[in-house]
């Protein structure tokens, strides 16, 4: 179960990335910005920012179970882009036992 609801959270978490259908120039986007750390035993976090202005951040946290329970991931980030239209989005999430929980809102 636990294996079932972390790749669940995976595939919710990079479908969240960008939403919006590429432009011409984001085939040439390069990232100019990336920094991560991964301890390799109870947490991750990273940032990065492209050329095309994507930005997108994350941690994620494993919490001790309690008694013989597994523990349970965290995850809480963001993504912002700007829209083909010229709007720029941002979207915020958590995610942990009681699901993915995204708000999404127009910046500009």
């Amino acid at each position: 179960m636990q294996g079932s609801t972390l790749f669940f959270v995976v595939v919710c978490l990079a479908g969240s990335c960008v939403l919006a259908l590429p432009r011409p120039d984001d085939a040439q986007a390069e990232v100019i910005r990336l920094e991560t750390d991964n301890n390799g035993v109870d947490k991750y976090s990273f940032n990065y920012e492209t050329s095309n202005g994507i930005v997108r951040s994350e941690e994620g946290v494993l919490k001790p179970g309690v008694g013989d329970a597994e523990g349970v991931l965290t995850v809480s980030g963001s993504s912002s882009w700007t829209a083909p239209d010229g709007k720029k989005y941002e979207i915020t999430f958590t995610a942990d036992e009681t699901g993915y929980h995204p708000t999404i809102k127009l910046v500009a």
